[in-house]
């Protein structure tokens, strides 16, 4: 393909993607705040809702998704942090809720789905808030629902795994919940670019301008790798370090390892 022919279909794509992922966000909200004016969250919990739309969010951009491993059928899930298309891969493979910075509290649309979902928001700022977050956290998880967090604090350029905040392993450890490493990675299409600075979300990048490119892509492999078993602890560090390790564990895996027999995939079809 030529150089013009291949800039003409970026454009395309950016044209055709973005409008209708746009609409899909707006449907979403509505979809949560029609359902929070008629109290119908009993019947259909908040995250099989934004499994549901995140579903189609994803298949709107062209991200296939592949899975490793089982499932956890409850607990904590920890994963390291790539870019903002984590949330809604996990999501969409998971149903759970999530524990996210207070900033994205504030932002336009996503932040308004956020607070309707269920997420639990975490406030570095304000420390005597840590009890709140840990309760909330607690009731979800006694619930039986699945909530997932990113330890590290903070979304990397996939090249190095930052040490696991301890303190966000409480609420598991006090409610007796089992605790699941996830990991995640990106691949592109050959030729289609680097996942590093154009799948992952990280330093001063700037979210608006990353996305359009993203758009461009014709399309984005996602792999998601859960730990064989949960685990119980009943201290924090220890949980902290141990599941380090096991996220760890599953990124070497992914780098040398060949497909397990029980990988269930994913995509823009059928997610």
């Amino acid at each position: 393909m030529s150089a013009p022919a291949g800039r003409s279909l970026k454009v395309v794509r950016v044209v055709t993607r973005g409008p209708v992922f746009v609409c899909l966000v707006c449907l979403c909200l509505a979809d949560f705040l029609l359902r929070a004016c008629l109290r119908r969250f009993e019947a259909d919990s908040r995250p099989q809702v934004l499994q549901r739309w995140n579903k189609r969010l994803l298949a709107q951009i062209a991200v296939q998704v592949s899975v490793f491993g089982p499932v956890p059928a409850h607990g904590l899930i920890v994963s390291n942090h790539l870019s903002y298309l984590d949330i809604m891969i996990l999501s969409a493979v998971a149903d759970c809720v999530f524990v996210s910075k207070n900033e994205v509290k504030w932002w336009p649309l996503v932040g308004w789905i956020a607070q309707l979902s269920g997420t639990v928001f975490v406030d570095r700022g304000r420390p005597s808030q840590t009890n709140l977050r840990q309760q909330a956290m607690q009731e979800r998880l006694k619930a039986g629902v699945r909530v997932a967090l990113f330890p590290e604090g903070t979304s990397t350029d996939s090249r190095e795994l930052l040490p696991f905040r301890s303190s966000l392993f409480e609420a598991a450890v006090a409610a007796g919940s089992p605790i699941t490493a996830a990991y995640l990675s990106y691949q592109l299409a050959e030729g289609d670019g680097d996942p590093v600075t154009d799948v992952c979300y990280w330093g001063d990048m700037t979210l608006v301008p990353h996305f359009i490119k993203l758009l461009t892509k014709s399309y984005v492999k996602a792999t998601v790798r859960f730990s064989d078993a949960p685990k119980l602890f009943t201290d924090r560090k220890q949980a902290a370090v141990e599941m380090q390790k096991e996220v760890a564990d599953l990124e070497n895996a992914a780098k040398g390892a060949l497909p397990r027999e029980n990988q269930e995939a994913f995509t823009p079809s059928t997610l």
